[in-house]
C-alpha cells in the first residue's frame, strides 16, 4: 500500500489506514513508524467503519472514487503493487 501511495498520492489517489485496535494511539503510531508507512490512520476501535462499509473481517480494502461511490471491495490481502491493482487503481 505504501509504494502504491508513493505512486499515485499527487494524482488524486488517499489511502487511510483503519485501526480497530483497542490500545492507544501510541501503538498505532509505532506500527506505522516501524513499518514506515506514511499514510494517515485513523483509529475505530468501536469498528463503526467497518459496519458502514459492511465488512465483517480484516484487513479489508475499499476503493472509493471522487463522488463517494463504492469501485471495489475485497478482504483480506492485497499485492497493490501488481498489475491488477495498478490497472484498477490507475
Amino acid at each position: 500500500m505504501e509504494k502504491a501511495y508513493q505512486k499515485y498520492k499527487g494524482k488524486s489517489l488517499e489511502i487511510l489506514a483503519v485501526s480497530v485496535d483497542a490500545g492507544s494511539k501510541s501503538g498505532v503510531k509505532n506500527f506505522m513508524e516501524e513499518l514506515g508507512l506514511t499514510f494517515p490512520a485513523l483509529l475505530d476501535p468501536k469498528m463503526q467503519v467497518l459496519g458502514l462499509y459492511r465488512f465483517s473481517a480484516i484487513p479489508a480494502s475499499i476503493l472509493i472514487d471522487k463522488q463517494g461511490v463504492v469501485r471495489f471491495r475485497e478482504l483480506g490481502y492485497r499485492d497493490w503493487t501488481d498489475r491488477e491493482s495498478t490497472k484498477m487503481l490507475e
